[in-house]
């Protein structure tokens, strides 16, 4: 039997209803601009209804409020999170190669690489005509050293974009940190209302916010699944969620822990002309100490620290690999490794550090040289890596142990293969220009003799640690090159110079050939036309002329920012769609919600009525009647 008021109750859940209504859409209309704010609505169903013991069975109690829900769909949120991963990690690509395009863009001006060139082909005609002119021979090994100093001015700028990327990437990682600790400190507000039945629908909306800002720089993987209480078949939800959000496949936070991750300077370089203390990513440990490794070389992360670190370390997929050979422990050199390059290397494009790391049979090894032979062709093939060492259990460096039955025959590799032409790859293209280059030149120069009749020197070169010029050029056709020992490996982009006997001593400068000198023929300029011609000649490099190889440098880069470019525009727009389908979900539509208003306000008006009705209904009945 229903009770006597429950017309009364039932105008009243009516009431209620739309007055819950009414603040929602008051609150939508406020939130409409927000970043991030998802629409929300009010959830009802029928009040159960009373049973009347009569022909018509049950009578209705009005409506029941089940809830406040947002309007959001996970698998856009998904999609548009791995879209803008990606599009980030393009467009970070993007920006650094236009930044090294640039520096070799602008030494195309009247101070470029193309100018001076071009001066220095000037210098050497005018020379030819005027072989023992003072004035003529000065301007010459001025020209020269003007364009040295260019190419040391890209090399430096290029370890200025290594060293920027580097300083950004410990930046971005303080920010995943940072995003880290706000979402679990949401997690924990989160589950604290949630499990007591509350609604805490706008912090989730600000925990999304910062998934969505930590994905453009790292790809996220979110998952959110019921908490349990009880197990087994008597368990039953809590109304509280797990939360967990995953950085590629490691778990990055959820309502227990918020990982944090850490930079670490590289002890060893792994290119030759890396910058000292370039930075990896580590998970920390206890009392903040250096735990796994987080390696973004990998093909299911996207994001801009991806692309920050495919620019910095990129060496177009071509390390240093071969199959180990042999190994030998207690050598007068320590314990070495014989490396063995399938494919013989030239030595112009030798880009191994002087002292660093090789892993071996996919464990780290540390070595402080390393000596390399030269095959049938002309290549190095057999790398021995000298003096292995290897970390031990208290922390410190030991001599290296091998099993020969297990070492041998397996994989040597130093870094890792990044597919992507970054600034190791472009600095070992300046440093081929310049030793190829250097000995081309030098060739000539030191088969003729100088203004003193002395044998000629080194025109290119570079000063060692004591600030004397190497030696480059020798009699002697060497099998081997060692890293510590005079070679054309010790030219590089960032040291090449003219040889500083020279640059004092316009006399030392060579022009013609010892029987010339001796016969006295002051105008003899055989070396000048042999180096005029080399300033022409299509085989000195593989791509032609000196400036036919720069060229193709600044070519190549044009493409990879073309390409990348396209990439970056490509991505954005597929993230705009993915996202203006998210807000056709989730946006707050303030004429949608305007109607809303007039609709739940009559509602309401209409839910006062029947109070007001019933009100008059019961006053007659309880007050005037009897």
């Amino acid at each position: 039997m229903p009770s006597t008021f429950l017309g009364l109750n039932t105008g009243l859940s009516g009431l209620t209803y739309y007055q819950n209504s009414l603040n929602t859409t008051a609150h939508n209309i406020s939130n409409a601009d927000v970043k991030g704010y998802s629409r929300q609505v009010v959830s009802s169903k029928a009040a159960e209804a009373v049973r009347v013991h009569s022909a018509y069975g049950m009578m209705g109690t009005g409506v029941q409020t089940t809830g406040i829900s947002q309007l959001r769909n996970a698998y856009y949120d998904t999609k548009y999170r791995g879209a803008t991963a990606k599009y980030s990690e393009y467009e970070a690509i993007n920006e650094q190669l236009t930044q090294l395009q640039t520096y070799i863009t602008e030494m195309q001006s009247e101070s470029g690489y193309t100018k001076l060139l071009s001066n220095l082909s000037n210098t050497m005609q005018d020379l030819a005509s005027h072989p023992s002119d003072a004035t003529y021979r000065t301007q010459f090994i001025q020209a020269a050293g003007n364009f040295t100093d260019l190419i040391n001015e890209i090399g430096t700028n290029y370890q200025n974009t290594q060293q920027d990327i580097n300083d950004e990437i410990a930046i971005h990682v303080d920010t995943i940190n940072s995003l880290s600790s706000q979402i679990f400190t949401l997690n924990q507000q989160i589950m604290s209302i949630e499990i007591r039945g509350g609604n805490a629908n706008d912090l989730r909306d600000q925990r999304e916010v910062l998934v969505d800002q930590l994905s453009e720089l790292v790809t996220v993987n979110v998952t959110e699944t019921p908490l349990l209480y009880g197990s087994g078949d008597n368990a039953i939800e809590s109304g509280a969620y797990r939360y967990e959000v995953r950085i590629g496949n490691e778990l990055l936070v959820d309502e227990m822990e918020s990982r944090q991750l850490m930079v670490v300077a590289r002890g060893e370089k792994i290119n030759q002309n890396d910058l000292d203390g370039l930075y990896d990513v580590y998970w920390e440990g206890l009392q903040r100490s250096v735990g796994e490794k987080f390696d973004f070389n990998n093909t299911n992360l996207s994001g801009r620290i991806k692309g920050l670190f495919e620019v910095r370390d990129g060496n177009n997929a071509n390390p240093f690999a071969g199959t180990i050979k042999e190994i030998k422990t207690g050598t007068e050199n320590g314990s070495t490794a014989l490396i063995h390059l399938d494919k013989g290397m030239d030595m112009d494009k030798l880009n191994l550090p002087l002292e660093g790391t090789i892993t071996l049979n996919c464990k780290q090894y540390y070595y402080d040289g390393w000596e390399a032979s030269y095959d049938e062709d002309g290549n190095l093939n057999d790398f021995v890596f000298q003096n292995l060492t290897v970390v031990g259990e208290d922390g410190k460096r030991e001599p290296a142990e091998f099993n020969t039955t297990l070492d041998v025959g397996r994989e040597g590799i130093m870094g890792e293969s990044v597919d992507c032409r970054g600034i190791p790859y472009y600095m070992t293209q300046l440093n081929e220009f310049v030793r190829t280059f250097s000995k081309y030149m030098n060739d000539i120069f030191t088969a003729g003799a100088d203004a003193n009749g002395d044998k000629g020197m080194d025109f290119f070169t570079t000063p060692d640690v004591d600030g004397n010029d190497y030696v480059l050029t020798t009699e002697e056709t060497p099998d081997s090159v060692k890293a510590g020992e005079s070679s054309y490996y010790r030219l590089t982009a960032l040291n090449w110079s003219v040889n500083q006997t020279i640059l004092h001593d316009q006399n030392k400068l060579v022009v013609s050939y010892a029987d010339d000198i001796s016969q006295q023929k002051k105008d003899a300029r055989g070396v000048v036309d042999k180096i005029i011609y080399g300033m022409k000649d299509q085989g000195m490099f593989a791509q032609g002329t000196p400036a036919q190889f720069l060229q193709s440098v600044t070519t190549s880069l044009g493409v990879d920012v073309s390409k990348y470019d396209s990439f970056s525009k490509n991505m954005n727009e597929v993230s705009t769609t993915i996202n203006n389908q998210r807000l056709s979900v989730s946006s707050v539509d303030t004429n949608e919600e305007a109607a809303s208003l007039v609709m739940y306000q009559n509602g309401y008006n209409l839910a006062s009525k029947v109070i007001s009705v019933m009100n008059q209904v019961y006053d007659k009945l309880i007050n005037q009647t009897g």
